[in-house]
């Protein structure tokens, strides 16, 4: 069954002149009498009487018909419309980034947002911060978020966070970045031996000794919530990542100062047909 037939029959039960709806649809009226013979034998009823001079007068099966015609051209006519927005901005995203950004950033951002994109449909994966980039290609990502600015293939690549970090410690540990010996005497918790920011921020940078290890976690929630429930604990971590806690006064959180920064990236596919979604995603670090 062609459309253009559902069309036809719809207007000559609402005009039965085969002249004016000929000329409707660009047709001759012998091409359009024939289509409705063709119609009437493909569906094995019979849609008009015809009365000659005064037209065709339609019969009761072709009006039940013409209203079923009219439900699946509006239908169509509708997803049609859609199919077409979603050419120009597709109703699917899917990002990939690590599980702590991913949960504490970009969920809660989606969650005030999503009410803009009633149609869009975000999915969201996790990989280690190292590994993204392999992820964003390999697995096919419409976007990924970097530790670093890297040069991948089709993808562009813009700052979209800031992170501060700092020293995230037991709401009654004593903390003194001046004071190695302080420092020191905490109970330090960190990711990993290999992937380590205590040493990183402190030892490296603030010149402390390396502090004697109570727990490698990779995770870094777990490590914020550890803190929260240990006295005299510590760890190096990311301000988002122990943002409810310092709320509920449960740790404190003290800058590495000058040092306390780091940028994250969002790479994304070039010549993408998410361009409003994609300036919003940029926007995120100013919520």
């Amino acid at each position: 069954m062609e459309l253009t037939n559902l069309r036809i029959l719809q207007s000559l039960v609402q005009d039965p002149h085969l002249s004016r709806v000929a000329t409707r649809f660009h047709l001759t009226q012998g091409a359009l009498s024939k289509r409705l013979q063709n119609l009437e034998a493909e569906l094995g009823i019979k849609l008009f009487d015809r009365r000659g001079p005064r037209g065709l007068e339609a019969t009761s099966s072709a009006r039940e018909i013409a209203q079923l015609a009219a439900q699946i051209l509006t239908a169509w006519d509708s997803g049609l419309q859609k199919a077409r927005r979603h050419q120009d901005e597709p109703a699917h995203f899917a990002i990939v980034g690590p599980q702590i950004f991913m949960r504490e950033v970009v969920l809660p951002w989606w969650s005030k947002t999503s009410a803009i994109y009633k149609e869009l449909s975000l999915e969201v994966h996790i990989s280690q911060l190292s590994k993204v980039s392999f992820s964003l290609v390999q697995a096919g990502m419409d976007a990924g978020i970097l530790e670093h600015k890297e040069e991948l293939e089709d993808f562009i690549c813009k700052p979209i966070f800031s992170e501060t970090w700092g020293v995230v410690s037991h709401a009654k540990a004593k903390v003194d970045l001046e004071s190695p010996e302080v420092l020191k005497r905490l109970g330090w918790g960190t990711i990993s031996a290999s992937q380590n920011p205590v040493d990183e921020w402190l030892v490296r940078r603030q010149k402390m000794i390396p502090p004697t290890y109570r727990i490698y976690w990779n995770d870094l929630t777990a490590m914020a919530n550890w803190v929260s429930e240990t006295p005299n604990s510590a760890s190096v971590l990311p301000l988002h990542a122990c943002q409810s806690l310092l709320e509920q006064k449960k740790v404190q959180f003290t800058s590495l100062g000058k040092d306390s920064k780091r940028v994250l990236y969002l790479a994304y596919r070039q010549n993408h047909p998410h361009k409003k979604f994609i300036q919003d995603l940029l926007k995120i670090n100013d919520e």
